[in-house]
């Protein structure tokens, strides 16, 4: 065993050591060590000689971010990363484990598609950026024939664009303004739409804190539908932002075992609402002079159409308005 591993090992045993909170009660902490512990072989057996440096990292991150989180969850998100071999370090932006709830959620980082995209064999370039205002001069969605002028560089993003090539020689680009994007985050985020009406410090989606690198991942999942799919690369499609509620990994072969994944922040209530509350709605707004249906209109809610808890969120908005003006 080398002195590195060594090393390592003796970190584990200290990283985070937190006391009971109460006598005999172990620690979150304590659990997902020993979790660690009984799963080392498996660790290893995609990591090699970097596990026990990879099991330090995520004790770390659990201290620091993840309170809270069931270790059960944590070690399960923990197996993907280990299984794609990508880094959990956030200032690395190749993986990150956060916290939803008491569940541990594994979202891949944009570097790290490109990464598994690369590694795939079938990907010879690809890279996404954000478009500032002046870059495009002119774009054909039907030929994807896009014409720069990257001379200018101080205007706001006003959209993302992907761009890849195939080792067959097939190349696409696509392109997505930032009202797109904006629209794909309020479809499939609950955290991002619950963020509008909460002040910035309140704010705690991915999308709130971290809105250019999930506008270059969304472009990238875009892109990738039209390369070949590895393992890996089917194995990030079925993973990414999820949280993973049981997961292993065959110490023999490394291969990586999912049994179930929950989209938790993808969750919606559906159920639409009733004319009558529609109208209620209406009737709440016009009280304080509010146009309600612009709002709508600026979180890309259909009025007329909208779910239950698309209702809740401008309810909440003229809540809020109701405040602001009985101060």
């Amino acid at each position: 065993m080398t002195t590195e591993i060594k090393t390592a090992k003796n970190k584990l045993e200290t990283a985070g050591k937190t006391t009971p909170s109460e006598e005999g009660e172990v620690s979150p902490t304590i659990i997902l060590q020993n979790m660690l512990r009984e799963n080392g072989k498996k660790l290893k057996a995609v990591l090699g000689n970097n596990a026990s440096s990879f099991m330090v990292s995520l004790v770390n991150l659990y201290n620091s971010d993840l309170t809270g989180a069931t270790p059960q969850s944590v070690l399960a998100s923990a197996f993907i990363a280990a299984a794609l071999k990508l880094p959990i370090e956030k200032n690395l932006g190749f993986a990150y484990i956060i916290k939803y709830g008491t569940q541990a959620q594994f979202i891949i980082g944009y570097k790290g598609m490109i990464q598994l995209a690369l590694r795939s064999g079938g990907v010879k370039k690809i890279n996404a950026i954000p478009i500032k205002e002046g870059q495009i001069l002119s774009f054909n969605p039907l030929t994807e024939e896009i014409e720069f002028d990257m001379n200018s560089k101080d205007g706001e993003i006003v959209g993302y664009a992907a761009y890849m090539e195939l080792t067959n020689g097939f190349n696409k680009t696509i392109y997505m303004s930032k009202d797109d994007i904006e629209k794909h985050a309020l479809e499939y985020s609950q955290t991002y739409i619950k963020d509008q009406t909460r002040k910035e410090y309140e704010k705690k989606s991915v999308w709130s804190k971290n809105y250019d690198e999930m506008a270059l991942k969304t472009i990238l999942k875009k892109i990738l539908k039209f390369a070949p799919l590895s393992t890996e690369m089917q194995i990030m499609e079925t993973v990414d932002q999820a949280a993973i509620k049981k997961a292993n990994i065959d110490e023999k072969d490394g291969s990586l075992i999912v049994e179930n994944v929950e989209y938790v922040d993808n969750q919606k209530n559906s159920t639409p609402t009733t004319k009558e509350e529609i109208l209620d709605l209406l009737e709440s707004a016009n009280t304080i002079n509010l146009n309600i249906k612009k709002k709508a209109s600026e979180l890309h809610i259909d009025f007329d159409t909208m779910t239950k808890d698309e209702l809740q969120l401008l309810q909440k908005i003229i809540d809020e308005e109701i405040d602001k003006q009985m101060k």
